[in-house]
């Protein structure tokens, strides 16, 4: 039996030195420290606040700082001088302002889930790039400004012999969640902005279609460079062809994600949803801005981490279809456990670039690594908790 299923979604001042004929030239040593007082001094903006900072040591080695207000630069420069002078100086410098390091993405102030996730400090060490994400849906807008670069020619397994392109506008929602081009001063930013997207269309213009094109898309996915296959949907009943599928690519070394439903928990908990129920894949879950399970996320078995998923905003496509977005948007907010799904195959990317990893070994951490949520220990409300990419990628 084939069985149909849907998208699982609800977006240097110069220094002139004056001679006067009584007055014994500088020392040298006294001339150096005032060229590097005025070098120091020079990195204060013009127009901001003059404050030194002087950094010493303590008779047990402690490290001991001060501050000095200074109303005038030629004041600063002599407060900078005389510091240099002491032998328990270790440096001077201008105070300066330090703030989040944030993207300049227009929309990043509305990506609540990055800062959850500590995105931009993450990419400190690791953008996800030499990784392939497949993202097995309805397809990817290859064409989108912040998508460029990024999604590979992929497959159409709904109209075989066309290319991967989105009619309904989920597949390229979830790909801008993993891979959206960071800091060009457009749109939003991936969770893993150097990583690759590998379109692999299985889902119609209405987000719906059927297990044994999933599984085709999962075998064609494994065989084509992914190393993560992002399956944000979900199906009620099992499948042999998917299955099998998802074995072969765990036996492949790819790590397959899927999304643990939007069916919500019952008082004797949700029902089973596939493909995230097979063995070895990673269930998602979806939490809230407040880190909450949403109360769409599905409970059960299958549900082994949590993600961002509510108020996600990200790329899409225009005249997208059934999701609530305007004709003409560019980018959507969207809800479900699909969004979390494609953060946590982001963190996965993460991983995998930074240290090599099997699919195994990041299946393990990203549960290993994750930050307790609801009842103690992994429940089948909330998994082993939120994802946690920082810990992650850590050695």
């Amino acid at each position: 039996m084939i069985a149909r299923i849907r998208a699982c979604s609800r977006v240097v001042l110069p220094v002139v030195a004056v001679a006067v004929l009584s007055v014994p030239a500088p020392t040298s040593a006294a001339s150096d420290r005032d060229d590097e007082a005025a070098a120091i001094v020079a990195t204060a903006p013009e127009g901001s606040k003059l404050e030194v900072v002087v950094t010493s040591r303590s008779a047990d080695g402690t490290p001991v700082i001060s501050t000095t207000l200074a109303d005038t630069r030629s004041r600063a420069r002599s407060i900078v001088a005389r510091a240099l002078g002491r032998s328990g100086t270790i440096g001077a410098e201008m105070n300066h302002r330090v703030s989040i390091a944030a993207y300049n993405d227009t929309l990043r102030s509305q990506q609540w889930a990055l800062t959850a996730l500590k995105a931009e400090t993450v990419h400190q060490s690791t953008k996800g790039s030499g990784v392939t994400v497949a993202v097995v849906d309805t397809g990817v807008k290859s064409s989108h400004t912040d998508l460029s670069g990024r999604v590979l020619s992929g497959t159409d397994l709904v109209a075989p012999g066309t290319s991967a392109n989105d009619e309904n506008g989920h597949g390229t929602h979830i790909a801008g969640i993993i891979a959206a081009v960071a800091n060009n001063s457009k749109g939003v930013a991936g969770l893993a902005p150097s990583a690759k997207i590998l379109p692999v269309r299985v889902l119609d213009r209405s987000g719906s279609g059927t297990s044994a094109a999933v599984a085709q898309g999962i075998l064609y996915a494994s065989s084509h460079g992914a190393k993560v296959i992002n399956m944000s949907l979900e199906s009620p009943q099992s499948s042999t062809a998917m299955k099998s599928a998802v074995a072969d690519a765990i036996k492949k070394n790819v790590l397959v994600v899927a999304a643990a439903g939007n069916g919500g928990c019952s008082l004797f908990g949700g029902r089973a949803v596939y493909p995230a129920s097979y063995p070895g894949v990673v269930g998602v879950g979806s939490v809230t801005k407040s880190l909450s399970r949403a109360s769409y996320s599905a409970c059960g078995s299958q549900v082994d981490v949590m993600a961002p998923g509510d108020g996600i905003i990200s790329t899409m496509i225009r005249d997208s279809v059934g999701l609530g977005c305007s004709r003409t948007a560019d980018y959507c907010s969207l809800n479900g456990t699909s969004m979390a799904t494609g953060y946590a195959s982001a963190a996965a990317a993460l991983a995998i670039s930074k240290r090599g990893w099997g699919q195994s070994t990041v299946a393990q951490r990203l549960e290993s690594t994750a930050q307790d949520l609801g009842q103690a220990g992994k429940d089948r409300s909330t998994g082993s908790g939120f994802i946690n990419p920082s810990k992650l990628i850590a050695p």
